[in-house]
């Protein structure tokens, strides 16, 4: 256990010096690899939660099989449901988040330097837009006029 801790920090100062190292005045880490990356992450502590319900769900159903009561038997029973749909749960997430955080990983790079285009509506001097709405009846109206 002692290990892992020491593994834990030793990767931790290691990520932490490479995103503060500077290529070419940018760091390594955007926001695209940061929640990359934390997705992964999530990914493996769902992965290691749904086996442990699953592993539960099983002790809990070899003691349902030698309950000594049906009310026993019951509650048992409950618990084992209970514990298969956390672990079913956990895993569908855990495969979410894997996809999420390899699709942003994969694709960090692509689309950085897109540059911002104005998608307003152009209006030009002569032009007016006019908003009505009335939140009784639920309506919205739009008006576009224009002087010549």
């Amino acid at each position: 256990m002692r290990t892992t801790k020491w593994l834990c920090v030793v990767l931790t100062l290691c990520f932490c010096n490479l995103s503060t190292a500077s290529v070419h005045a940018e760091s390594i880490f955007t926001v695209r690899r940061t929640f990359g990356a934390l997705f992964v992450g999530g990914s493996a502590v769902l992965a290691k939660r749904a086996l442990y319900f699953r592993s539960d769900a099983n002790e809990i159903y070899d003691r349902y099989l030698v309950a000594a009561s049906s009310e026993e038997a019951e509650a048992l029973f409950k618990r084992t449901s209970d514990r298969d749909t956390k672990s079913q749960m956990a895993a569908g997430l855990s495969v979410v988040l894997l996809v999420s955080g390899l699709r942003l990983l994969l694709a960090s790079g692509i689309d950085d330097n897109i540059p911002k285009m104005d998608r307003g509506l152009p209006i030009h001097r002569d032009l007016t837009v006019n908003l009505n709405s009335n939140i009784y009846t639920k309506q919205l109206g739009v008006a576009l006029n224009r002087q010549f």
